[in-house]
């Protein structure tokens, strides 16, 4: 039987694999790269004497501990020589840097597998509290560990009937809070995750990620993994090339360069893909199923060109709401691994994340990219566009290309300069990258990201789509739709794709085994605080432990 998988996009990829290796005929179609948002790309012109163009992103790669479904693909994904897979492509990020303005009351946390059992105290300490005099007070620690505490022991009832339905902001009692229990705690948990403002970002996708990365880093879990994971290069070099060719072997069709603009629909069944080509050209692909893999807003642009005719409810995509999260390279002329893992600005109005790239990579960065003098990568990744910088005064959407770059680097150097250490500094920097998906800075036009990312705002989960649709042969996938992981990520995607296999499979009376879709962890010893709260939330009343914060209480602010 023959499956057109429209995408080829980390959830499109985890289709075409499913379902080649159960015996299906494969075609994945895709208009810009393989891997979707996870891609690499390369800076034109910049690879000189035998070397390779300088590798640049859409934003970094990284591999909590929590995800199960990506590493379950990673391993399967055959390297020569390499016992593994591609999942022996990943490095441990041992430490976590929380940067503060002037590096007064910055925090290094050890998150790594060797440090051994934690407790939960120690983690809220280890990455909430430092020592430089500018932390929480034991009163917000402890409110905000019992908003850890309510989240976690809240039944699934609950988190959807109304912790779903209520923000980030609201939930951790962000009102009358003080400023860095704001940044710690509330913004912290937001923008520097999920690229969300807190104000508007769902408590169930919020509370749901803290806990799952709260698990892997005391080491629990069906799977230990460790808490965080890089690549050892260039995504597209150590996993999506592997990954397409791998794919190739089985029998997968892969299409590069063609465009879904319609579906032709009759009764309740896809009949057809319209696709247009690069340079104009336009073809039919027809199949007996179909896999829609493409990111959340190229689905609600199709909806009036025969999805919506396929099953009118996909019509609530275009009620979800996309933010902006993109990465910029600063290429630098000699190595600063800053920390061995990933660094926060939590006094950054942009709210920057980086990892120091080549420290984590099996090569000669000098030796295999750029020109020869280019030592290092700092991949940054800006995920507010709506705060002004400290630089020019302006969000980064009404900044030039050029203007966004000397803000980013301005507000690097304000977390990591200071107290007697200089990290960063002009002579070090060779040269930028900034994502291509973003457009129009320089013009008169308003600025464009043609690659957005969806946002979990409050009450969203109910216009996101099933994997199984109307129609009887057309199923979705992507990291919009209904999953465990509950978050716009590459987990979320492969997780999707398996949903829309698995369901496939269902209608097309395949004997096959289905693929697997692995739950997040949920330790039993919660259980019946679970069941309790259960009963509570039938009966219209509040979690057992939730309150409003003390400095509610007490009036302050």
């Amino acid at each position: 039987m023959r499956v057109a998988v429209l995408g080829g996009g980390v959830a499109g990829l985890t289709a075409a694999m499913e379902l080649a290796e159960r015996g299906f005929e494969v075609t994945v179609v895709e208009p810009a790269g393989w891997g979707g948002k996870a891609r690499s790309a390369w800076v034109p012109g910049t690879g000189t004497g035998g070397r390779l163009d300088l590798p640049s992103e859409h934003g970094f790669r990284f591999f909590p501990g929590f995800y199960r479904s990506l590493p379950d693909t990673l391993r399967r994904i055959p390297v020569d020589g390499v016992k593994g897979g591609v999942e022996a492509n990943l490095r441990e990020a041992t430490h976590m840097l929380s940067a503060r303005s002037g590096r007064v009351g910055e925090r290094l946390t050890d998150v790594s597998s060797a440090a051994g059992a934690r407790t939960p105290m120690e983690f809220l300490r280890a990455v909430w509290v430092d020592s430089g005099g500018q932390g929480l007070t034991s009163e917000e620690l402890l409110y905000f560990a019992n908003r850890m505490l309510v989240y976690m022991t809240s039944s699934d009832e609950r988190r959807l009937g109304q912790w779903e339905l209520t923000s980030w902001w609201d939930f951790a009692g962000a009102d009358h809070a003080s400023e860095e229990y704001r940044r710690a705690c509330v913004v912290g948990a937001t923008r520097t995750v999920v690229a969300a403002r807190a104000e508007v970002c769902s408590t169930h996708t919020v509370g749901g990620f803290m806990e799952a990365f709260s698990y892997g880093f005391l080491g629990q879990g069906e799977e230990i993994h460790a808490a965080d994971r890089l690549l050892n290069g260039p995504t597209s070099t150590a996993w999506i090339d592997p990954w397409t060719s791998h794919l190739a072997s089985l029998g997968v069709r892969l299409e590069l360069g063609w465009r879904v603009e319609r579906l032709s629909v009759a009764g309740s069944r896809v009949t057809g893909a319209e696709l247009h080509g690069r340079q104009g050209q336009r073809r039919e692909l027809t199949a007996d199923w179909y896999v829609c893999a493409l990111p959340v807003h190229r689905v609600g642009a199709l909806l009036d060109r025969g999805l919506a005719e396929a099953d009118a409810d996909l019509k609530s995509v275009t009620g979800l709401s996309t933010d902006w999260m993109v990465g910029i390279q600063f290429y630098l002329t000699e190595p600063v691994p800053v920390t061995r893992g990933h660094v926060l600005y939590l006094d950054s109005p942009w709210a920057l994340t980086s990892v120091s790239q080549a420290q984590f990579w099996d090569c000669d960065f000098s030796a295999t990219y750029g020109d020869g003098t280019v030592a290092d990568c700092l991949s940054v990744d800006i995920s507010s566009w709506d705060t002004p910088g400290i630089l020019y005064g302006k969000p980064a959407r009404e900044c030039t290309r050029s203007e966004v770059a000397a803000e980013v680097w301005a507000q690097l150097c304000d977390g990591l300069n200071g107290g007697g250490r200089t990290a960063l500094h002009r002579g070090l920097l060779h040269s930028w990258e900034l994502d291509p998906a973003v457009r129009n800075l320089d013009g008169p036009a308003h600025a464009v990201n043609d690659e957005p990312l969806l946002i979990n705002t409050t009450d969203s989960w109910a216009a996101r789509p099933r994997a199984a649709t109307a129609a009887t042969n057309l199923f979705m996938a992507g990291d919009y739709v209904r999953s465990p992981v509950n978050l716009a990520t590459m987990e979320g995607a492969n997780q999707s794709a398996r949903l829309a296999v698995n369901a496939l499979l269902e209608k097309a009376g395949s004997t096959g085994a289905p693929a697997a879709v692995h739950a997040l962890h949920q330790p039993e010893e919660l259980e019946r605080l679970k069941q309790v709260d259960a009963e509570l939330f039938a009966q219209g009343r509040a979690h057992i432990l939730d309150g409003p914060p003390p400095w509610a209480l007490s009036g302050r602010g």
